[in-house]
């Protein structure tokens, strides 16, 4: 795990279009090397305040994570001392289009997470080394008699 500090003298992120133009900013660098989960922690201001924390070497699906530690370290960053803000997360890997069946489990994992957290909460995304997106959530229709 990584600690970096977030952009300082950042604009408030009022929508989900800021938080993507942040994103890409701050995974400009060099080329994803593993799977990593990025955890951006907001402040009341809706400013990004520290840390940003970075969890790398991740297999290709949440299997064997449990869903709560996520949850609780999040939740211990917004509730302690300075905090009261939410948290916005970003999934990458190496490699390049299409997202695939682990990126999709990834994904519907965050969303879950994100569920749990509560609050003030901000659109999960998922980049690679062509695309940084929002993750979409899958609709399932039934099919009709």
């Amino acid at each position: 795990m990584s600690l970096l500090r977030p952009p300082r003298d950042h604009a408030p992120l009022r929508t989900s279009a800021d938080l993507t133009v942040l994103w890409n900013n701050l995974v400009i660098a060099p080329p994803f090397v593993d799977r990593s989960l990025w955890l951006l922690f907001i402040d009341r201001a809706r400013r990004p305040a520290g840390p940003l924390m970075v969890i790398e070497d991740l297999p290709d699906g949440p299997y064997d994570v449990p869903l709560t530690d996520l949850v609780d370290i999040c939740r211990d960053i917004i509730g302690g001392p300075g905090g009261g803000g939410s948290v916005a997360m970003l999934m990458t890997r190496p490699g390049a289009a299409p997202w695939h069946i682990g990126d999709r489990s990834w994904g519907r994992f965050l969303l879950g997470a994100v569920a749990e957290i509560g609050g003030l909460t901000w659109p999960v995304h998922q980049a690679h080394s062509d695309a940084l997106s929002v993750v979409a959530v899958e609709q399932h229709h039934p099919e009709s008699a």
